[in-house]
């Protein structure tokens, strides 16, 4: 789909959002075995869809009128791997958060030459963009040596699940960056371990893996965004590629972006970040994403 550069209208973005995720693509450079999107082995690593154009993503981005303190978040996959990603920073008119495992081409001279990083530059209580360290794909001390050159220019952190298999690693990483003057924060690990349940969901069954209610209705204030511009209801759709669940795409004219309760078949195969407890964009706990509605109870 293409369209000409200034046709499409304004996108009213919802007050309530609390973030649009923008998946740029779904390739990555690593290959962990706990990828979320093959959550309960149930999703694959999805690299077959389309990617927008860098032009075509950055008219469908420019078009959206976000809420007050709300960036993008481009993630993925790997979205400094998306051929367009140097484009984007600098034509996008909105502030972005990127998440990223930071591969080689991330670099304080490739970062030194954009026309501007003003995409980069908001009040925030978290760094921007925050890079996720991978166990067993990458170096911890090589990757804060990185993000230690990096946070001269913008505004960017270490992030690490608060795994139970290995308390000590994730020790000697905050021990690290802290020596290196590198922001280092850890996340709620959310899985079984050792026969102990470690979940925190709003809907303690949501992501059994399996369908477990047909009829629910939903209600999701995230916008999770796929490589080919179609906004899914949640990250289960999208890495499902429930294509009969798509709201529409960026790039049409027509497209209204609401928040309401929707109709679902598919109660238990939920993904964690859509029905987990955590912090909203402000960093206030107590947040869940979705609002599930039980007809059938």
């Amino acid at each position: 789909m293409s369209v000409a550069k200034g046709y499409l209208p304004t996108i009213i973005v919802p007050s309530e959002t609390d973030y649009i995720g923008v998946y740029l693509t779904n390739r990555c450079f690593l290959s962990c075995s706990y990828c979320i999107t093959n959550y309960n082995e149930q999703f694959i690593n999805i690299k077959a869809f389309r990617e927008l154009e860098p032009e075509e993503w950055i008219e469908a981005l420019n078009r959206l009128d976000l809420p007050e303190g709300i960036p993008l978040t481009l993630q993925g996959g790997e979205p400094f791997i998306y051929k367009g990603i140097w484009d984007i920073l600098e034509n996008v008119r909105h502030k972005m958060d990127i998440l990223t495992a930071l591969p080689p081409q991330v670099t304080p001279q490739r970062l030194a030459v954009l026309k501007t990083l003003q995409w980069n530059q908001r009040p925030s209580p978290y760094p921007t963009i925050r890079v996720s360290y991978h166990k067993g794909q990458t170096d911890f001390k090589k990757q804060i040596d990185r993000i230690k050159e990096l946070q001269k220019l913008v505004s960017i952190g270490i992030y690490h699940i608060d795994h139970p298999g290995y308390p000590q690693e994730i020790a000697a990483i905050g021990e690290y960056a802290k020596s290196q003057g590198v922001e280092f924060r850890t996340k709620e690990f959310l899985g079984k371990w050792n026969g102990k349940n470690y979940l925190n969901y709003k809907y303690p069954d949501a992501c059994e893996g399996r369908v477990l209610r047909a009829n629910v209705k939903c209600k999701n204030t995230v916008f999770p965004v796929g490589p080919d511009g179609s906004v899914y209801r949640c990250h289960a759709d999208l890495y499902s590629r429930r294509q009969e669940m798509i709201l529409g795409n960026l790039l049409d004219p027509d497209l209204t972006l609401e928040h309401r309760h929707r109709n679902c078949a598919f109660y238990g195969t939920c993904i964690p970040c859509d029905v987990k407890v955590k912090n909203n964009h402000l960093q206030k706990f107590g947040y869940t994403s979705v609002d599930i509605r039980f007809e059938d109870a």
